[in-house]
């Protein structure tokens, strides 16, 4: 499936000036034909960003930020986690929604996802999207087995509202997009496997 982009050029972010504005950045999120094209923030917690902005103003639309348990300095974790709001206005998540549409997840070119890190440029390719209650299982971010993780991967494509026939395996990493649904604790998730990665 996601051969034909294996030679699109990756996302060529200059991080340095985001990085005088906020040490916290880690990365730029795009999601193709929604409004998410964000820098990515990280701190020790994942509480801060709920309520501060990109530029550390109090906000309660947040900003987009990744799990503080990840790790971005070395190898990815096998689980890179991003969260942020599902705004009624469309910022941060709130155009996430979009993954939910049969004509936006049947289109190729919105089934994968553009991550630039400090050190990588990296594409994924969706394998799975779906609303479930608020849980911690899918926000595992490292595993202790293969056996683990696979079980993990199954789980995760075993939930998708469609079939994307991505192969998923213990040896790939992923990626999990997370937001509130709604105000009574539904989540939706998207999730995608790492296809292509550069050094920077």
């Amino acid at each position: 499936m996601y051969w034909q982009y294996l030679n699109t050029p990756l996302s060529s972010v200059d991080f340095t000036q985001l990085l005088k504005q906020n040490k916290d950045t880690i990365g730029w999120l795009i999601v193709n034909n929604t409004n998410i094209n964000y820098p990515v923030v990280q701190t020790t917690n994942n509480d801060y960003y709920l309520s501060h902005s990109f530029n550390r103003s109090k906000n309660y639309a947040g900003w987009v930020y990744a799990d503080f348990r990840n790790n971005f300095k070395e190898e990815l974790s096998k689980n890179t986690v991003i969260y942020a709001h599902g705004r009624k206005d469309g910022v941060m998540f709130g155009s996430l929604m979009n993954t939910l549409k049969k004509n936006w997840y049947t289109k190729n070119e919105n089934q994968i996802i553009q991550f630039s890190t400090l050190k990588y440029n990296t594409m994924w390719q969706i394998f799975s999207i779906y609303k479930i209650e608020a849980e911690s299982y899918y926000i595992t971010t490292d595993f202790s087995t293969e056996t683990s993780f696979e079980e993990f991967i199954n789980t995760m494509k075993s939930r998708s509202i469609y079939d994307f026939g991505t192969d998923v395996g213990a040896n790939d990493k992923i990626l999990t997009l997370s937001t509130c649904y709604n105000d009574k604790g539904i989540r939706l998730v998207v999730q995608a496997k790492l296809v292509k990665i550069q050094t920077r």
